[in-house]
């Protein structure tokens, strides 16, 4: 091809037609594609049809139920990705600087959420007129690439990556076994672990541990220890024990407010296990942003906070 050919070709690649490729590489559809740009699915096709007849190479194979990405149109998305990934973390530092209201996207675990963050964003908002929280309640890892999210507390460690700063929510995260003090209320604290066998167990289903491993660690003579409610989500299990259906081990980072204000109690003093579960993470592109700072600061100091005020045998 005569190089003014190729300027041509290239200059047909609009910033639109590329737009329209990256979401139906992602969606492995025009439709969805489409729905996602909020234009119709033959404006996605006739985009990259003409970005396909530019480059002189299919982009996609169209197969019955969507389409997929061929090896040309498989190295031209990860082209895409960084450009795009770079571009939006350049407009966000300009508008960082700028006088305008600031937004930080936060992504986090629903739980770390309800129990943390939702309480106490009001306050944070009124300290800071200038920032605008939006707050994602997921429990998938985070993408900083393409979601928009400046910064994420994740529950598991989020996948490595050499573009991101993680960092544990606390030094000293242990779960731990809590109960309503109705439920051992006449009992003398803290129990013997075979105790264990007296109560009802909730059980956490996507925890990171197990009453099973509790047991096993502590009280390894139980053979058979009375099971109760398996729940999916941490801040039902916490409410579960608060309510007396039975005990939950949970971890250190989010009963601390429940032991501070004397809704739960921990019957078995400080035999816990060890774990790391929450995480927050961060692109190092946007680390230094001031509002990224700001929120950074007050997420780390609830929880450094709370560890102050409540001890696990409150």
């Amino acid at each position: 091809m005569k190089p003014v050919q190729r300027y041509r070709a290239l200059r047909k690649a609009s910033l639109k037609g590329l737009q329209a490729f990256e979401a139906a590489y992602m969606h492995r559809s025009f439709a969805s594609a489409a729905q996602e740009l909020s234009i119709t699915a033959s404006a996605v096709s006739h985009s990259i049809q003409t970005l396909e007849e530019a480059l002189g190479t299919l982009l996609f194979e169209r197969a019955r139920r969507g389409v997929v990405p061929t090896e040309a149109g498989a190295r031209l998305f990860e082209v895409i990705r960084r450009s795009f990934g770079e571009i939006d973390d350049e407009l966000r530092t300009i508008l960082d600087r700028s006088d305008r209201q600031q937004v930080v996207t936060i992504q986090c675990a629903p739980s770390f959420a309800a129990i943390w963050l939702m309480p106490r964003l009001p306050a944070f908002l009124r300290a800071h007129p200038e920032i605008d929280v939006r707050l994602w309640a997921v429990h998938q890892a985070p993408d900083f690439s393409h979601s928009g999210v400046d910064v994420a507390v994740t529950y598991g460690r989020p996948p490595a990556s050499a573009g991101v700063h993680v960092e544990p929510i606390s030094a000293h995260e242990r779960y731990l076994p809590v109960c309503s003090p109705t439920l051992v209320d006449g009992w003398t604290l803290p129990l013997p672990p075979g105790d264990i066998e007296n109560f009802y167990l909730i059980q956490n289903d996507v925890s990171l541990t197990s009453w099973d491993e509790w047991i096993a660690c502590f009280a390894p003579g139980c053979g058979n220890p009375v099971r109760g409610l398996r729940l999916d989500r941490a801040f039902m299990t916490l409410s579960a024990a608060e309510n007396g259906l039975g005990m939950c081990i949970e971890s250190s980072v989010l009963v601390q407010e429940y032991l501070r204000e004397g809704k739960l109690v921990c019957p078995f003093g400080e035999l816990a296990i060890e774990a790391t579960a929450h995480y927050l993470a961060v692109p190092k592109s946007r680390e230094g942003l001031q509002a990224v700072r700001t929120v950074l600061d007050w997420i780390r100091g609830l929880v450094g906070a709370g560890a102050q005020g409540a001890g696990a045998g409150a």
